[in-house]
């Protein structure tokens, strides 16, 4: 299987450096999408993710939204292939380098590549290849479910990751992802508060408060379930355990990635 970005890869959404945060929040929540080509003359230059609104917010900001143009929070640089290049060697570019998208050129069209692409596509045609414990990250990140809301982002921003998992009395109940803190701002905006304010609103907040409950799988699991599932639920991870109770590590779009770049080296 010999697969490549034109098989996979979707045209891309994109906004101008001189758009504002409230404008790609809108338009994040909308087309639900968590990353969004920032151009300018049609080239690429930088790419804001959900992730990065949040912690902006969270960390920097004492202006409204629509008065926060989006290059401050956006990412560069960033990766770009064409169209036809080989599916290992972009998701190898991904784990390389930390990213989880890429802009693909197909004469003046922009597309972009995503983890999430890759993680359908190992879902479709890696099928028994291997095991939910073969790849799962072991290092779980947990908070109870009386920590404030601050606190998990807190928790996020410094380990750089997406997610963490909700314990309460040693059982799996719920888990929050850079995406859940999204529809904050939009309570933001609609009740006339600062973005300012998000910090105390944070704190306010408790982790039961935006929490969903999480899709647990069995360590022994076919990979390509857990990937299937991901892709379908539309979520970036989920925590690996016999039960909601003994929590024995968590499989992420990341780590399918790396399954995918194993097997298809082996392929090869």
């Amino acid at each position: 299987m010999n697969f490549t970005t034109k098989d996979v890869c979707k045209k891309a959404i994109t906004v101008e450096p001189t758009s504002n945060l409230s404008d790609a929040r809108d338009i994040m929540i909308r087309h639900n999408i968590s990353r969004i080509i920032v151009v300018s003359n049609n080239n690429p230059i930088g790419m804001v993710t959900e992730k990065a609104i949040a912690s902006y917010l969270f960390k920097n900001s004492n202006e409204p939204l629509d008065k926060i143009v989006i290059s401050r929070t956006m990412r560069t640089p960033i990766f770009t292939v064409s169209i036809d290049t080989n599916i290992n060697k972009c998701a190898k570019m991904m784990i390389e380098n930390n990213i989880s998208s890429l802009v693909v050129k197909d004469g003046t069209s922009l597309n972009i590549l995503t983890k999430s692409d890759l993680v359908k596509l190992y879902a479709e045609h890696y099928k028994k290849t291997n095991l939910v414990r073969d790849f799962m990250t072991k290092e779980v990140f947990t908070i109870s479910t009386s920590h404030s809301l601050h606190a998990a982002l807190r928790l996020m921003i410094k380990n750089k990751i997406s997610r963490v998992i909700v314990i309460r009395e040693n059982e799996i109940v719920g888990i929050i992802t850079s995406r859940d803190l999204m529809p904050i701002t939009s309570f933001v905006e609609g009740h006339g508060i600062e973005s300012k304010d998000l910090h105390g609103i944070g704190y306010i907040l408790l982790a039961r408060d935006v929490m969903n409950k999480p899709l647990i799988i069995d360590k022994n699991a076919d990979l390509a379930e857990a990937a299937k599932t991901m892709h379908e639920k539309r979520i970036s991870g989920m925590p690996v355990a016999p039960s909601n109770i003994a929590l024995d590590g968590i499989i992420t779009k990341t780590d399918i990635v790396r399954a995918l770049i194993e097997a298809s080296n082996n392929i090869l």
